[in-house]
Parts: C-alpha cells; sequence; structure tokens
C-alpha cells in the first residue's frame, strides 16, 4: 500500500520542506502556459491555471532544490511564489484566496463556479510562508496573511470555518472548529486531510508571523480534530470524510497519508492522541483481512452509488 511520503526537509522550527513529498511534480510537471503556470483543461477543452498543481509543483521544486541546491529548482519554486501572490483573488471585506478551475462532477449542484478548495488553500499558504521564510520574497507575507483570513470566516459566509458547538475564545468544547474542505453551509463533509493540512499552514504561518487570533484558531482546529477523530475510525479502517450520509472506507493510498499526518501531528503538537492514532491506523492496514474488507466496503459503496456521482475524498 503505497500513500503519499513524508517530506525529507521538514523543520518544525521554521518554514523548510513540506511535510508531504511532492517532488514528483518537480520531476515531471503537469501541463504550463506559456507563463509556465500549471494548467488543467476544464469542460470544453480550455486550459486553466490550477492553484492547488501550482502549489504542489512549488513544494516539489522546494524539496529538490533542499535535496541537492539546484538552483533552477530555487528560481522555479520562487516563480510560482510569485505567480500565487499575483493572481490571489480579494474578496472584498474578507479574504484572498484562489478559486478552483472547475467544481467536482459530484457537487456541481452545491459548489459555485470560481469555488475555494481549503486543502488547495492550505498548499497556497505552505507555499508563501516558505518564500518568507527562505527566500524573504517580497509580497509573500501580506499575501499569506490575507489568504488566513480564510480559516477565520465561517462556512455561512463563503469561508471554511465550522464551528463545532458555540464559537467561543480559546478552552473548553465550545471553542472546537474544523476546515471543511467544501464550503457548503447545509452539508457538512468535514474532510480529514483538508483539516489536517489547514492545521499544517496555520502552524507554519506562526513561524513567521506571530499572530494571537492564528494562534487561537489552530488551537481550536487541533481541539476539533481530537473531538472528532474517533469519528473517522471505523474499527478496522480510516474513513476519509463524515458527509452525513454512508460513510465508505478511504482508498488504501488515502488510509496510509492518514497515518503519515498522524504522525506529523503527534511531532507539531507534542499530543499523544495523535501517535495513538497512528499506532492503530498501522496496525489496520497491516492486517489482510481489514485491507480486503475495505475493499469491500468501497465496492458496496461504489454499487449503491451507482447512475450518482461518489463525492471526492
Amino acid at each position: 500500500m503505497a500513500g503519499e511520503k513524508l517530506g525529507r526537509h521538514i523543520d518544525l522550527s521554521s518554514p523548510r520542506g513540506y511535510y508531504l513529498d511532492y517532488s514528483h511534480m518537480a520531476v515531471c510537471e503537469p501541463e504550463r502556459n506559456d507563463s509556465g503556470v500549471p494548467v488543467v483543461r476544464v469542460r470544453g477543452g480550455d486550459r486553466v491555471c490550477s492553484p492547488l498543481l501550482a502549489a504542489r509543483a512549488a513544494l516539489g521544486n522546494l524539496e529538490v532544490y533542499l535535496e541537492n541546491g539546484n538552483s533552477q529548482r530555487r528560481e522555479r519554486f520562487s516563480s510560482l511564489a510569485h505567480w500565487l501572490v499575483d493572481s490571489m483573488e480579494i474578496l472584498p471585506g474578507s479574504f484572498g484566496g484562489w478559486s478552483m478551475p472547475e467544481v467536482p462532477r459530484a457537487l456541481r449542484g452545491e459548489l459555485p463556479q470560481g469555488w475555494f478548495s481549503a486543502s488547495a488553500h492550505a498548499e497556497c499558504i505552505a507555499v508563501l510562508v516558505r518564500a518568507v521564510s527562505l527566500l524573504r520574497q517580497e509580497g509573500a507575507i501580506e499575501a499569506a496573511r490575507r489568504a488566513m483570513g480564510a480559516f477565520h470566516t465561517s462556512v455561512e459566509d463563503g469561508g471554511f470555518l465550522r464551528e463545532i458547538g458555540e464559537a467561543g475564545d480559546e478552552g473548553g468544547v465550545e471553542s472546537l472548529a474544523f476546515i471543511e474542505e467544501f464550503p457548503v453551509p447545509e452539508a457538512p463533509r468535514m474532510v480529514l486531510g483538508s483539516h489536517i493540512k489547514s492545521i499544517w499552514a496555520m502552524f507554519d504561518y506562526l513561524n513567521v508571523d506571530e499572530d494571537p487570533g492564528a494562534r487561537i484558531l489552530l488551537n481550536r482546529c487541533v481541539g476539533g480534530l481530537t473531538f472528532a477523530l474517533d469519528r473517522f475510525d471505523l474499527g478496522y479502517w480510516t474513513s476519509a470524510s463524515l458527509n452525513g450520509r454512508r460513510v465508505r472506507p478511504a482508498s488504501s493510498e488515502r488510509h496510509s497519508t492518514h497515518v503519515l499526518m498522524m504522525d506529523v501531528l503527534h511531532q507539531m503538537t507534542g499530543n499523544d492522541v495523535f501517535a495513538e492514532f497512528a499506532r492503530r491506523w498501522s496496525g489496520y492496514a497491516r492486517n489482510s483481512g481489514n485491507r480486503v474488507q475495505a475493499l469491500l466496503e468501497r465496492a458496496r459503496a461504489a454499487i449503491a452509488n451507482a447512475g450518482g456521482s461518489v463525492a471526492p475524498e
């Protein structure tokens, strides 16, 4: 079972390499436009810039640069970070971000065109804070600060923040929060990986800009995760999300990434809860019966959803 790999140049005291190894995105970058920005083809055949692919290509080139000192990789990272700064869309009175090229097929009736993805947003922030930390790149800290606003903004107001219980200050169950990958107010999905990447982005941001509000939000989001973590545990495997419908097991690759994410969170927070879940979920993956059960349950979910579209993980 092969999932995403741990980055080789992680430094929790100052943002360097990313937590996931995207070096393959540097070795074999996706299609680019004339400006060198990764693009995807959308319905109708148009090529549209992808902030997610741009962020991953940037982080992949950074990983390679930190590995071998190749100056061309450093410049590629810098140019993509510049593109993220220059292409940020500012929502008046709210936050800055990067809209996605297309709505996932399963969510076309729920998400608007030009929607914002929490995981893409988190990885764009990861690029910006590394451009600040390593290159002192002009405009990067201001862009990261604006982008952080999306995590402070409720789903109802167009951001990513979903409250668990009553909203409140730091401390107590009333202060728990979860970051939504798909910001649909009436349809909570709570995608595990997206929430964790958002926590990583907040943690990194606080290493370059000490913001008391961001510190409180980070603590609330860690608290929200520990509160909800049992619900992602199926007793034999993990679920990628909690969408109120039939819960299906994560793919083998996603499950492997969940284990890695728990290990990183343990190192980042010192919370032994994450180490315990990492051990438990790693044990699930080593059990052949569990792997078969997960495959069968995913197949049953696909059959039950025949004729519809499975929401992305």
